[in-house]
């Protein structure tokens, strides 16, 4: 099942009958009550309040007859206010303008006839530039022509107009939501060049994350999600007040809570509530059984499983959203909290063909408040090869477990907060949180593995495999984004030793 939205078409807030979370307010109406502006009364005092303003309206224009028609009109009918995307960018490709009415002409075919004094066949100038314009409409209805050398993907992507495909697998991330469109609309690479594409799989039964995300994207390209988040921000604010917060948060560093708050808070950039160029929502389901949980996933024994269904479902969404005129992918992850909003702009700077920055995540104070996330960008090391000679071709080298002694140089171990973040290493593996590729290198055929590739799968083996073609995969040691922390089981039972300590002392 796929969705799109195309920027055409004006979309009515919460037709998919999904409740965002916000507070009372016109973006969410409130609770039903009784009193004299509940819908039972609306019903009994709707003929009066009628009555009334026809009465009202009838005085009204009465009193004005003699001062002239003018005031009148432009007083009852003033005019109304559209608004236009006039980015060009809007209406290309896929998008063009096209008349139905004029192609519908051609369909049992069209004769002119235009026969001058002197029996010649001609058309005026006039005329010529109406049927040439009709004409390329009609070719531009049945026959798209790309020159994919146009597509190839360049340093200067928003310079040059070079359309973005940006990618996001997800499941049972309804929560994550919010978190994830504040960040895309803090995008600054123009918005008008970006097609947004998710893709929703394997959900747990009575998830919502699909209809919430319809609904969300809805606002999005209305230009009102911001307004929705300010209600669910004050929502939130008022629980906290209450003591209803994640407990978890009292043990995390109060620079990193007041960093995050900032990096949510306004004034954003002036096109941050600008609609993308399109959105598409697909669902669909491959078998992945695997819990969501923290320690779930985690585990080593079903990292070799997950990661190919990962992969058969990156693939899916890239075979089925990607278009000739896509000239970069820009794959990102949903749980991502902090991350510049010129991530694309500075990834597409350093002239690799695959790029991924560092990635960590935050932790509580007890638990020396950071660490390294991503350990799937790495460079390749002599140990990591002898290893794989001595697995069954099937297995999958998974990076961080003691089962796995690969001792390479993974790019979260040498970062430096104080160095330069445009610096930039070659690698061979990367993770799958923030990648950033040329549309080539799908089109030539390379993937993330579904399958073991030497002895690899998913997005360390895309890193292999764009190498083995001969392409450059880079990732940058001091350039951070901060994952989301979720509390493994272990941590649960550790915060709740420490309130414990805590209500008796």
């Amino acid at each position: 099942m796929a969705v799109l939205w195309s920027l055409k078409k004006k979309l009515k807030k919460n037709e998919d009958g999904y409740k965002l979370p916000t507070a009372h307010s016109k973006l969410s109406p409130k609770g039903r009550k009784s009193s004299l502006f509940s819908r039972s009364s609306h019903r009994k005092l709707g003929p009066w309040v009628l009555l009334l303003a026809v009465g009202a309206l009838f005085w009204y224009m009465s009193s004005k007859a003699f001062d002239g028609g003018k005031e009148v009109i432009k007083k009852v009918a003033p005019p109304t206010k559209v608004d236009v995307l006039e980015d060009e960018a809007y209406y290309d490709f896929d998008f063009e303008d096209i008349d139905p009415q004029i192609v519908e002409k051609f369909d049992e075919g069209v004769q002119h006839y235009l026969i001058t004094q002197f029996g010649d066949d001609v058309l005026t100038p006039e005329d010529g530039e109406i049927f040439e314009k009709e004409q390329q409409m009609l070719l531009a209805s049945t026959v798209e022509k790309y020159d994919l050398s146009v597509f190839s993907g360049s340093s200067q992507g928003a310079e040059n107009g070079e359309h973005v495909l940006l990618c996001v697998p997800l499941r049972d991330a309804e929560k994550v939501l919010p978190l994830m469109f504040k960040h895309l609309m803090n995008l600054t690479y123009p918005h008008e060049l970006i097609d947004l594409a998710f893709l929703v799989s394997d959900c747990s039964e009575g998830d919502r994350t699909l209809d919430a995300l319809i609904s969300y994207s809805r606002q999005l390209q209305n230009g009102t999600l911001s307004q929705v988040f300010a209600e669910m921000d004050q929502a939130t604010a008022e629980q906290v007040n209450k003591g209803n917060e994640k407990l978890y948060l009292k043990y995390m560093s109060p620079d990193y809570l007041k960093t995050v708050e900032q990096a949510f808070s306004p004034p954003f950039h002036e096109n941050y509530d600008k609609p993308f160029r399109s959105v598409q929502v697909f669902q669909k389901d491959f078998g992945q059984m695997i819990g969501q949980g923290f320690s779930d996933r985690h585990a080593v024994k079903v990292q070799g499983i997950r990661r190919k269904f990962m992969g058969r479902a990156r693939n899916w969404l890239t075979a089925n959203a990607l278009k000739p005129y896509h000239s970069w992918v820009y794959w990102r992850d949903a749980d991502v909290e902090l991350c510049p909003g010129s991530v694309i702009e500075d990834l597409m700077s350093k002239g690799y063909d695959v790029v991924v920055p560092n990635v960590w995540r935050p932790l509580p104070e007890f638990l020396s408040g950071e660490q390294p996330y991503d350990l799937n960008s790495w460079m390749e090391s002599t140990e990591a090869l002898q290893l794989a000679q001595n697995l069954d071709e099937d297995d999958v080298i998974v990076e961080g477990y003691a089962e796995y002694p690969t001792y390479r140089v993974h790019l979260a171990y040498i970062r430096d907060p104080t160095q330069d973040p445009n610096n930039i290493v070659d690698l061979d593996g990367v993770g799958g949180v923030s990648i950033l590729a040329k549309a080539e290198l799908f089109r030539r055929g390379i993937q993330f593995p579904a399958f073991t590739f030497e002895n690899h799968a998913e997005t360390e083996a895309f890193g292999k495999m764009a190498r083995k073609m001969g392409y450059r995969v880079g990732g940058l040691p001091h350039y951070t984004l901060w994952h989301i922390y979720e509390p493994s089981d272990d941590d649960l039972r550790e915060i709740a030793n420490k309130e414990r300590e805590n209500r008796r002392g």
